[in-house]
């Protein structure tokens, strides 16, 4: 054969080993879906790819590697797209005080966020209901994070004793983390996308009312 068929046999098969990963994936998504992790098995798995199980193993090191392959991009999306919004806002003029930003935090981020989520409903699903909620529960906690870091420059700027401001801030964490796991909720409870869009300008109107209320005192 000449180097040019060579060439093109090479970049065939190389085209078809790449495919594998991502039939193992949805294949894998859709079995975790349908059986729920525990359940969900690895050589059906590669059976539905048509590929055999020693391909998910030369890919994945165990069945929670294949998962974790799967949410972890759209976990990881959702992080990124409020970081983006997050570094574009604080970086407002947000008021002597710091409060305005805290208070003011309006609800296109989190519309934007509902419809990622949305988007990608399946994995978001998954991250609820496997691995007792592992993932789930990290990426609620990444971006409470992401946002106190950003609302402790109240605490910088706002008067008062540092062991209040300390405690000041354990409070927000404590509130925004439950904010943050509110957000899915509508995906718990089956909502579709409007109406998840309606909730989370409930949620936040309710959010904003009692922050402003609790900084207020």
């Amino acid at each position: 054969k000449n180097n040019v068929s060579i060439l093109q046999e090479e970049s065939i098969y190389m085209k078809r080993i790449a495919g594998v990963s991502e039939r193992l994936l949805e294949c894998a998504r859709s079995e975790f879906l349908d059986k729920g992790f525990r359940a969900a098995s690895i050589r059906e798995i590669a059976k539905k790819a048509e590929t055999s199980a020693r391909a998910v193993y030369t890919r994945f090191p165990n069945k929670e590697g294949l998962f974790n392959a799967i949410v972890s991009p759209v976990s990881d999306g959702l992080i990124e797209l409020y970081q983006n919004y997050a570094n574009q806002f604080w970086s407002k003029d947000v008021g002597v005080d710091g409060t305005a930003a805290i208070s003011s935090d309006d609800t296109a981020i989190y519309v934007d966020m509902i419809n990622y989520i949305y988007d990608h409903k399946d994995e978001f699903l998954l991250m609820q209901t496997s691995l007792e909620g592992k993932w789930h529960t990290a990426l609620i906690e990444a971006l409470t994070d992401k946002n106190i870091s950003y609302v402790s420059k109240w605490t910088e700027l706002a008067e008062g004793a540092e062991s209040e401001k300390e405690l000041m801030m354990k409070v927000l964490h404590m509130l925004t983390n439950s904010f943050y796991a509110s957000m899915f909720e509508p995906l718990r409870h089956g909502m579709n996308r409007r109406e998840a869009r309606f909730y989370i300008e409930k949620l936040c109107a309710f959010f904003v009312a009692g922050i402003d209320r609790l900084l207020k005192k």
